[in-house]
């Protein structure tokens, strides 16, 4: 088939979207990084940079140390300077281990700043980085830690136990480096011929006799800076190799978008808190585009339970989250609000209203209304919030205006993948219409490509329609040892195909309108695309979590629904017939016939009043009281349903909701 491509020039912004090559003011065509750059060449040099913005003795990272009963305390600071010395003392030292120049290091670990710490280490001597997650079990850390080679894992103390299980069968791994105290037992399971450390182990080896000579040539943007692997949502998890050109022309193209005005400025007065798995590129280029801007970057004490409390401590200026984190909490204000009832609740939706209608004038904010409705919400969140960013998925334009109407800053949603670094695109602080996810960054190209198949096609009118390719500085080397599996993604010109369907509006944004990965068509021939529907259900509040399943041998949808527990009961026990139940423990509420026709109900109810098809509405839903997480293989660490894994863990439970609506419908 004969693709047809479509590019647009985006205004006001340093990409071009078309064939020619994507402009940056301070990388040339060759790939070289110009004086623009002060003299960054690699990663290393964007932390030196950062410290010359900032000063050396200016805070850089920061975390929350516990006390002997596990209680954290306030933040404590490391300096640029601090983070420059040990990042060198820890590259020494696996250098010294004999981890030479593009040896690949394992990091084994949620965020926290030893992460960062290994990371820069790794870039001052050369090293690879290769972030490793148990996501997929751990015979998925198995498989990174033989598909590199790794000679040397830094690990987290909790990840350790696990990891001894797999050791005698990873004979390259000969040192593991334990952040903190290496728990008791823990040396009798050592394999012969290898050896446990800690990471001050680590760092006194590095430092002793001298540090171990820098490698002789510096690492220039070409090179490899890590392999970070992509779990996605079905198959073995592959490793997207990525330059250091790739990350400093995000971090650079992010600079761009700040001396435009398009994005606030940042400086050392910012604060960002690290909330978002470092495993994954998105919160890696934020790291990034903080440290070289002399920004601080505050790490959560790694339970996602308690990241309110740390916002209370930090009181953190940007805040970058993904859809579910930012759902979260505009249904607990409105739970809230609404439970207050009366003057305080009409003024809360009134003054909402207002401020949501002056949207369309480019205004989010309002004299009195954030003074006396709004300071409330902004004071939950330590008061000094200047930047929102959603990323990694796709979000409401009801919750996207919430955060704008309530807390009074810029808000962005950002567009990307693994493969491209991250984040491709992102809007402008001026652009205050949610449905668009902005313009590409000035380091990336787009351009749309017709899908006949599903009638999309570049010739469509007002505006074409189609696929969205990507390329640019920001696109990934490779697939670590997967030729085949790269020749696929990539195509013979160096675009890849992201699978999202879309259009450009008038002002030169990019618009996600379907989804061409993942979509099946159903007995009767209709197209279904299953992440769409979930978007839209998982803004109904009585929804916390949805895996919508269908196949072409059937011709309806089925559903797996994880309640919000407290919307729930509030539900049940406005049912005059069911009150009585509302007080049942959740598994129970979930296994009751009456309260899942109720849900069933309010599916229905919600999927005509956001304009779904009948076929895409679910005819049969199973409650399930256990939300899906990473930890039981259903969501990635960015939290989207991984397809795969969730119809293998209901594959008996969707074949008996079939037979159920199919006998209904008989």
């Amino acid at each position: 088939m004969t693709m047809t491509a479509y590019s647009i020039e985006v205004p006001d912004t340093p990409a071009i979207a078309g064939e020619t090559k994507p402009r940056i003011d301070s990388i040339n065509v060759d790939g070289k990084l110009t004086t623009n750059m002060e003299g960054v060449n690699n990663m290393h040099d964007n932390l030196l940079l950062g410290m010359k913005r900032a000063g050396p003795d200016a805070q850089c990272f920061g975390y929350r140390p516990m006390d002997e009963n596990n209680v954290p305390g306030p933040y404590k600071w490391m300096t640029f300077r601090e983070v420059k010395d040990s990042a060198t003392d820890i590259g020494s030292g696996f250098t010294k281990l004999g981890a030479g120049s593009k040896s690949r290091v394992g990091i084994f670990s949620p965020n926290c700043i030893q992460w960062s710490l290994v990371d820069h280490g790794c870039c001052v001597y050369g090293q690879i980085s290769v972030p490793m997650y148990d996501t997929l079990g751990m015979d998925a850390v198995k498989h990174m830690a033989e598909e590199t080679e790794m000679a040397v894992v830094t690990i987290s103390p909790e990840k350790l136990v696990d990891f001894l299980k797999l050791w005698p069968d990873l004979p390259l791994v000969k040192t593991v480096v334990v952040f903190g105290k290496i728990p008791r037992g823990s040396g009798a399971s050592v394999p012969e011929g290898a050896q446990l450390m800690t990471l001050d182990d680590l760092k006194k080896l590095g430092k002793d006799g001298g540090h171990a000579p820098l490698p002789e040539v510096a690492a220039v943007p070409s090179d490899p800076y890590t392999i970070c692997y992509t779990s996605g949502t079905t198959g073995k998890p592959k490793g997207a190799v990525l330059s250091h050109m790739c990350f400093l022309s995000t971090v650079n193209a992010a600079r761009n978008r700040i001396r435009h005005g398009h994005i606030p400025t940042l400086d050392n007065s910012d604060v960002h808190l690290s909330i978002l798995p470092l495993a994954h590129c998105l919160e890696r280029c934020i790291h990034a585009v903080f440290s070289g801007h002399g920004a601080r970057i505050g790490f959560n004490q790694g339970d996602v339970r308690k990241v309110v409390e740390d916002i209370g401590e930090l009181r953190p200026t940007v805040l970058v989250g993904v859809p579910r984190i930012f759902n979260r909490i505009h249904d607990q204000v409105w739970s809230q609000v609404n439970a207050r009832g009366g003057i305080a609740s009409s003024l809360f939706s009134y003054a909402h209203g207002v401020k949501r209608a002056n949207l369309k004038t480019g205004s989010n904010t309002h004299w009195l209304w954030d003074r006396v409705v709004f300071k409330a919400v902004r004071e939950r969140f330590g008061g000094r919030l200047r930047l929102v960013i959603s990323g990694a998925a796709p979000i409401s334009a009801d919750v996207l205006d919430f955060l704008r109407v309530t807390l009074s800053t810029t808000v962005l949603e950002g567009y990307g993948m693994t493969e491209v670094t991250g984040p491709s695109g992102v809007t402008y602080s001026c652009d205050m219409q949610a449905g668009s996810v902005g313009p590409p960054l000035g380091n990336t190209m787009y351009k749309l490509v017709s899908v006949p198949d599903m009638d999309y096609t570049v010739d469509d009118m007002p505006n074409p329609r189609g696929e969205l390719y990507i390329k640019g500085y920001n696109t990934f080397t490779e697939y670590y040892k997967q030729p085949e599996l790269t020749a696929e993604t990539i195509n013979a010109d160096g675009w890849i195909a992201t699978g999202d369907i879309g259009t450009f509006n008038e002002q030169g944004n990019f618009v996600v309108i379907d989804r061409r990965k993942n979509m099946f068509k159903l007995a009767q021939g209709e197209y279904v695309t299953p992440e769409r529907i979930e978007i839209i259900y998982t803004d109904c509040p009585l929804i916390e979590q949805i895996y919508i399943h269908g196949d072409s041998l059937q011709s309806t949808l089925v559903a797996i629904l994880v309640p919000n527990e407290e919307f729930l009961r509030r539900e049940v026990e406005g049912t005059a017939a069911i009150s009585d139940r509302a007080s049942k423990p959740l598994a129970d509420l979930c296994k009751d016939q009456d309260v899942i026709q109720l849900m069933m109900k309010n599916v229905k109810i919600w999927g005509q009043k956001n304009d779904l098809k009948g076929f895409e509405i679910p005819k049969a839903v199973y409650l399930e009281s256990d939300p899906f997480s990473v930890e039981n293989n259903i969501m990635t660490p960015t939290f989207k349903v991984k397809r795969a894994a969730a119809k293998a863990h209901y594959l008996q439970i969707i074949a008996e909701l079939y037979a159920k609506s199919n006998t209904v419908s008989a």
